[in-house]
């Protein structure tokens, strides 16, 4: 700035700084749309529908919801807990048949013996619905790195591991933004740390890059073609956080009533000591009192008064929060309780629960299953073979029930024969609702004429 003015040389710096200003405004806008962006699929913030008051402020809410709000509810409150691990339970009672070729068949009951398969998919359930998606790292033997693409694989023996691995271990690094592409928008690298948040092992220290190609990702919820679903507390965040403070607040002030701090009044002409050793050996009784330390406090003049701390009742603020848990999780409450304390639900209600289990099976668990073992198919681990998933009828009545519908029904046509009329059922459909296969022969029906001369 050689040959320019003191006033010039003010102006050049000026606006200098102007200009450097700028661009940093520029990119904390930036940083800040960005970040309110990725925060809508977080987790659902405050609507701003009251313009006089900030509820979630007024009511102690997190604004915005992510992977560690979830994973801690989880673990820290039973309630979420059930919520989250009740419809994996109920799924996952038994595992499903898979039915394919015979040479896949084989090969498929050696992968998932080898694997603990369906114990790995159970664990990959219960994760993804803590957060928004969880993924299933598949650790194979082909000499590469996790962040390499797995190429053809030679058999059931190439699969060393099946990990199921939590949203806030495994993030997104980059996406395909080739419009034209079959992937597009997809990701195209992960980001996986052993370590953070949902590990359980103090030592597992791994933290790098994943191929897509390595994981199968399951997020319930998600119908949009992407990886982020809708974790199962989410909606239910808010209540869940008032129960607990009710559940909380109660505890405190029982144990408060308990051991609750006295009033200390002076009488007959009481003085405190005014010099420093007394003062001290005084507040040290009184304080080992209040510790408990010493059972009784001896003190002439001194009159210890507790205060009786009255709670008020706080089912009804329960029962809200406990109505728009069931609400929000579509599990009745009652169902959710006994999880908790060993009551079991009305048949209605678990019948209910059954129903939407059935059907969450036959969609988001069959998807899953599939997009394994096309997985496996894929990359050579299975022989090439069209499959059939098939799972048992959570609704299926038990032995019991079973042989006395059979009963039922056998009387009924006894009854009918009786009245001169034909069966109203057949033997393979007793037999079948008596929990009994079809005869693949017929044994010759006994007349029935003599019934009548028996009585």
């Amino acid at each position: 700035m050689f040959g320019l003015s003191k006033q010039e040389k003010q102006l050049k710096l000026q606006s200098s700084y102007q200009s450097e200003l700028k661009d940093l405004l520029i990119q904390i806008n930036s940083n800040t749309e960005r970040t309110g962006f990725l925060a809508k699929f977080q987790g659902g913030g405050y609507d701003h529908a009251d313009t006089l008051h900030n509820i979630f402020e007024d009511f102690g809410y997190p604004s915005q919801l992510n992977f560690f709000n979830f994973w801690n509810m989880y673990r820290r409150f039973s309630v979420a807990s059930a919520i989250v691990e009740m419809p994996v339970d109920i799924c996952w009672l038994s595992s499903p048949e898979i039915n394919g070729s015979e040479l896949f068949n084989k090969e498929f009951l050696t992968l998932s013996k080898n694997t603990k398969l369906w114990n790995r998919l159970k664990g990959l359930d219960k994760r993804q619905r803590i957060g928004r998606y969880a993924g299933l790292l598949i650790e194979v033997r082909d000499g590469k790195k996790l962040s390499e693409p797995v190429d053809a694989l030679n058999g059931v023996g190439s699969i060393s591991n099946l990990k199921p691995i939590y949203e806030g271990q495994l993030e997104v690094v980059t996406t395909n933004k080739d419009q034209t592409s079959d992937d597009f928008d997809k990701p195209t690298m992960y980001s996986y740390n052993s370590s953070a948040t949902g590990d359980r092992s103090d030592e597992s220290t791994f933290s790098g890059q994943v191929h897509p190609s390595r994981l199968i990702i399951a997020a319930e919820g998600a119908d949009d073609g992407s990886i982020y679903g809708i974790s199962a507390l989410e909606n239910i965040y808010n209540d869940l956080m008032d129960l607990r403070k009710i559940s909380g607040s109660g505890g405190e002030g029982f144990y408060q009533n308990t051991r609750s701090a006295p009033v200390i009044t002076t009488k007959d002409g009481f003085k405190a000591p005014s010099d420093k050793e007394g003062k001290a050996a005084l507040e040290k009784e009184i304080d080992d009192f209040l510790g408990k330390w010493q059972k009784k406090f001896v003190s002439q003049g001194l009159e210890f008064n507790y205060p009786n701390i009255k709670l008020d009742n706080p089912k009804e603020f329960a029962d809200i929060a406990w109505s728009n848990i069931s609400a929000g999780s579509k599990l009745p409450s009652d169902e959710i309780r006994g999880t908790q304390t060993g009551v079991l639900a009305g048949d209605k209600n678990s019948k209910s629960t059954l129903r939407r289990m059935n059907s969450r099976r036959e969609n988001f668990l069959n998807e899953l299953v599939t997009n394994v073992i096309d997985w496996m198919i894929l990359y050579r681990v299975l022989p090439a073979s069209t499959f059939e998933i098939v799972w048992d009828d959570l609704l299926s009545s038990s032995d019991d029930e079973k042989l006395t519908l059979g009963d039922k029904m056998a009387s009924i046509n006894e009854k009918s024969f009786r009245a001169g009329l034909s069966a109203v059922f057949s033997e393979d459909e007793i037999r079948e609702a008596s929990g009994y296969e079809e005869l693949d022969f017929e044994i010759p029906s006994e007349s029935m004429d003599n019934l009548d001369d028996e009585e």
